[in-house]
């Protein structure tokens, strides 16, 4: 048996080896192919890639200059026929993997199988060898469905000679029985059929053409166009004359097609939203209803050749239409507020008058520069007698949060005047920095809450 089986490992590698006649050269270009369900054919350079209800790869200009020129396409994947583009991909990786890896791998895994084949030989207890040749037949089997049915049919041949081996094994340990897996017929994985040829530069021409007619961005369908003529351009000579012209004739029909509906829709994307701000300015929204009607019919006119630039108008519109509304309701909040406002500014105008003269004292405080000790009880006395008049005055509910902060205000500032007071005589530098910062905080709070104050009582026009 161990002769049989030194022959049988001889045999599989003169059946597996590759020959010098098998060599093919590497695939430099990967070229994919995308099929559409109406039999038309776009040429990937490299995988296409499926995202969403968008399928993106780069078709080529030309295949016979270095470099290769690329134009990005995008199309929907619903125009696609999935099962034939997807069966072509496998062709193409399976090419590219038999130019470029195949025989390696084949020759490296072919050299395992007659490494173990020739371990059996070695091996003296028969169940153990017949074991060990079932996992290498099983190893050989398995080869042409993870390799893209590379060599299929040299496997098959080496399965037919390592099948005679273990029948023979089978015998020499008493199973006499018929094994339906030990057969040369062993149903194995085929290497897809080849991949079709380069595209000539009408073939690509006319690609081009068939992308540009499924594209659903207008920048896109005149990028195509756009191409096409560029690539006609440049092959002038090159190309049949006579359908050279008509290619010219009917992508520049096209491309001048799609500019004429492209300026229609820039002249009507100006003119409204022109009258839309005009409108909204003037809180006309029953005019803004109106004009979103005429933008419809309008799109209709040209036969709803941008639905996306047309919601976005659309939409603009609205915002213009929800703008004019608030605007009108603030205003109309302010109408309703205005006499509580006017009641508030007379009676806390004097208060804060007294408040404003008195922050040139505060700033003196802050700096620690001054003010000079016998002014400091004079302003204390006006800025608490102005405070104790804010303190009686209801604000309107626009405006109470912000007379809270100026009431807190009032008060950081009289601590201030008395603090400078205490460090003035007692000459204390840590109470003159409690006192600076007092009066800092006065003066911020009081600024910032009575811009809020004034703002909040402005009409809504000249905010």
């Amino acid at each position: 048996m161990p002769n049989v089986m030194w022959l049988a490992a001889g045999v599989l590698c003169a059946v597996l080896l590759p020959w010098p006649a098998m060599a093919q050269a590497p695939v430099n270009r990967v070229l994919f192919r995308v099929f559409l369900s109406d039999g038309r054919v776009l040429s990937s350079y490299g995988e296409w890639a499926r995202i969403g209800d968008r399928v993106i790869f780069s078709m080529p200009t030309q295949l016979t200059r270095e470099p290769v020129e690329l134009h990005l396409v995008t199309i929907p994947a619903q125009r696609v026929d999935w099962p034939r583009t997807e069966s072509y991909a496998e062709s193409v990786r399976a090419a590219a993997y038999a130019a470029n890896r195949g025989d390696a791998d084949f020759a490296a895994f072919t050299a395992q199988i007659a490494a173990t084949l020739n371990e059996i030989a070695q091996i003296k207890e028969p169940r153990m060898r017949l074991a060990t040749a079932e996992r290498a037949r099983q190893k050989l089997a398995d080869w042409p469905s993870t390799h893209y049915g590379y060599r299929s049919a040299d496997v098959r041949d080496a399965l037919g000679v390592l099948d005679e081996v273990i029948a023979e094994l089978r015998v020499a340990v008493g199973i006499t029985r018929f094994d339906l897996a030990l057969s040369a017929n062993t149903p194995l994985a085929m290497p897809p059929p080849p991949p079709l040829p380069p595209p000539t530069d009408a073939e690509l021409v006319e690609q081009f053409v068939a992308a540009a007619s499924i594209a659903e961005s207008p920048v896109e369908r005149i990028s195509l166009l756009q191409t096409v003529m560029r690539v006609l351009d440049r092959a002038i000579g090159m190309l049949p004359g006579e359908w050279a012209a008509r290619m010219r004739r009917s992508a520049g029909g096209d491309l001048e097609r799609e500019r004429r509906i492209e300026r229609s829709y820039d002249e009507l994307r100006t003119r409204a939203l022109e009258e839309a701000s005009r409108l909204a300015a003037k809180g006309r929204t029953s005019d803004l209803e109106r004009l979103r009607d005429r933008v419809k019919d309008e799109d209709r006119r040209l036969g709803g050749q941008r639905a996306g630039d047309v919601a976005a108008l659309l939409a603009t519109i609205d915002l213009h239409a929800a703008s004019a509304i608030a605007s009108r309701e603030a205003r109309q909040r302010w109408q309703q507020s205005a006499p509580a406002f006017r009641r508030y500014r007379r009676s806390t105008n004097s208060a804060f008058r007294v408040f404003n003269e008195s922050i040139a004292a505060l700033e003196e405080i802050k700096s620690m520069t001054g003010p000079p000790a016998n002014s400091i009880s004079s302003i204390s006395k006006r800025l608490t007698s102005a405070g104790r008049n804010i303190g009686k005055v209801k604000p309107p509910g626009e405006l109470a949060q912000t007379h809270s902060l100026i009431a807190s205000a009032w008060e950081l500032a009289g601590n201030a005047l008395r603090l400078r007071a205490e460090a003035v005589a007692s000459n204390s530098v840590d109470v003159a920095q409690r006192a600076s910062s007092a009066a800092a905080g006065a003066v911020l709070l009081y600024q910032r809450a009575r811009a809020e104050q004034l703002s909040a009582m402005e009409p809504p026009s000249s905010r």
